[in-house]
């Protein structure tokens, strides 16, 4: 597989449960969610450097990293970092993903790595 992108970012992204809110009949999205995909979106595109966006199928790989034990759910952190994926415009949308492969490790600090490999 040839690896298209790999970037680390500080920090985890956040839970679904954590990224909106609703008011009423409105649904929106944290203040928290957007400060983090506004980060990840423009530390994303600063690798992907003016590349063409691909749009063939994708392979996903997400390693958390955290210093603590706490326990939560790792499928509920790869949404927000699909939509900047998407954003950054370096695919289309995340319907190209064809292979997701997400691992939580403890160690000495937050962070997260994303490597996108072409299929």
């Amino acid at each position: 597989m040839k690896t298209l992108l790999e970037v680390e970012l500080e920090g985890l992204p956040p839970t679904v449960n954590h990224m909106y809110r609703t008011s009423g009949r409105y649904r929106y999205k944290t203040m928290d969610a957007r400060q983090y995909q506004e980060y990840a979106t423009f530390k994303i595109r600063e690798q992907w450097s003016g590349k063409e966006q691909y749009r063939e199928p994708v392979s996903l790989s997400i390693e958390f990293e955290t210093s603590n034990k706490r326990r939560w759910d790792i499928d509920n952190r790869v949404k927000a970092l699909q939509d900047c994926l998407s954003t950054a415009g370096v695919i289309k949308d995340d319907t190209q993903i064809e292979e997701l492969h997400v691992k939580r490790k403890y160690g000495s600090r937050m962070g997260t790595l994303i490597i996108l490999n072409a299929c």
